[in-house]
């Protein structure tokens, strides 16, 4: 896809990209909830690494951590703790991962931004869509928390963000592929994006040549270098389970202690049976009334999407295209599995898990502003942003949540 931005000029888009990670950095540090995360299981992860091992040598019970052969596992994948290593090098143990949390979720922003320029050159609209990503939705909270769960979710946006802005820049399918691997190692759903690339990528691979066979009309190596690139992350992760647990399938979440015994999984951790539940929250979850000040909170339990961020009603307004069908193909694969969890993942502000398919709902939104930003469209970012400054506060300074 060709860039509509090319009316703004490099210097330009490179001092609003400035002033975006600025702007989000200084809003995302000051309003984090105080000290670093005690849930730093990739800063630990990390040194291990650096000391040649893919294990801890001591259990910490906060941590969440799978016990194996006398060894304590990191249970989510471990690419975070690979991109920090060289911070961690540097300051050991005591890493802020708060703070690279903070900083990579600037980035993110300003991926945002960036992918907005492919899709409109309107610049009214490239910033007031940058601004509902960063502060009208649950990302700002998710970045400024570090936690070893949020923290997964800040990394697997850097590189999935980076992977559709390759793909609308028409980059070679290889770097699209790595980049959405990478995602993957960090947060396993995102693999399920793959049709949003493999369509965009259509006319690299599909040749229209009537009265010919189907496979003749296939150029096969663009499909090549797209599984590739994306392919080598899953094989990188088969083999880091397999050092691990002697098995290339990732057995961490079921050998957390006890936790096929929990209510939640009744019927394993994945079961068609669990959808129900996380479309209560995903679509009706609300705030937590109470009879005293503060009367209305945030609930851990998790809150609508349409609350959290109502400009993304927009998305079903984006019309028929090619683009659209690859962001709704990759949606919908992503939220089926994600629904199928025996959770929701709690405790959280929002559906966290919705982050795993949020940039091809940014896309949807763009498209489904159009041509004009109007007052409903900024009414609705602005109604974000206060539901979302309103969800960092009460959480981070004022500590007021509960079920």
């Amino acid at each position: 896809m060709k860039s509509i931005s090319s009316r703004d000029t490099g210097k330009t888009a490179a001092l609003i990209c400035a002033g975006v990670f600025i702007a989000t950095f200084v809003v995302y540090y000051l309003m984090q909830e105080g000290p670093a995360t005690p849930y730093d299981n990739f800063v630990r992860l990390a040194d291990a690494f650096l000391h040649g091992r893919l294990y801890l040598l001591s259990n910490v019970s906060h941590l969440e951590l799978v016990p194996f052969d006398g060894r304590f596992y990191v249970v989510p994948p471990p690419m975070p703790a690979i991109i920090i290593m060289p911070v961690v090098a540097i300051f050991g143990l005591s890493t802020n991962q708060t703070l690279i949390s903070i900083v990579l979720g600037s980035v993110n922003v300003v991926l945002a931004y960036l992918v907005s320029r492919e899709l409109t050159g309107k610049r009214s609209i490239q910033l007031w869509a940058t601004a509902m990503f960063g502060f009208g939705t649950i990302h700002w909270w998710v970045a400024s928390s570090g936690d070893v769960w949020m923290f997964s979710h800040t990394v697997s946006l850097t590189f999935l963000f980076l992977a559709v802005l390759l793909t609308l820049r028409n980059a070679p399918p290889l770097a699209s592929g790595l980049a959405l691997g990478a995602s993957y190692w960090t947060r396993l759903p995102t693999i399920l994006s793959f049709p949003f690339f493999l369509i965009m990528y259509m006319d690299r691979w599909y040749r229209p040549a009537p009265g010919k066979s189907l496979f003749a009309r296939i150029n096969l190596p663009p499909l090549i270098w797209l599984g590739l690139g994306a392919g080598i992350f899953v094989l990188l992760n088969a083999g880091y389970n397999y050092m691990r647990f002697g098995s290339p399938f990732d057995l961490s979440y079921y050998l957390i202690p006890g936790i096929l015994d929990e209510i939640w999984y009744q019927k394993g951790i994945f079961d068609i049976t669990y959808m129900p539940r996380n479309l209560k929250v995903i679509f009706a979850g609300l705030p937590r009334f109470v009879d005293e000040f503060p009367y209305i909170t945030p609930s851990w339990h998790g809150m609508a999407i349409w609350l959290t961020t109502p400009a993304f009603v927009y998305a079903f307004f984006a019309g028929r295209s090619r683009l659209m069908a690859a962001c709704w193909a990759s949606i919908a694969l992503i939220a089926f599995v994600n629904f199928c969890h025996g959770t929701w993942g709690f405790t959280q502000f929002g559906y966290r898990f919705a982050l795993d398919f949020y940039p091809f709902l940014f896309i949807l939104t763009i498209k489904g502003i159009g041509d004009e930003i109007r007052w409903h469209h900024i009414t609705l970012i602005l109604l974000g942003i206060a539901v979302n400054l309103w969800g960092v506060l009460w959480i981070n300074k004022f500590g007021w949540v509960g079920y």
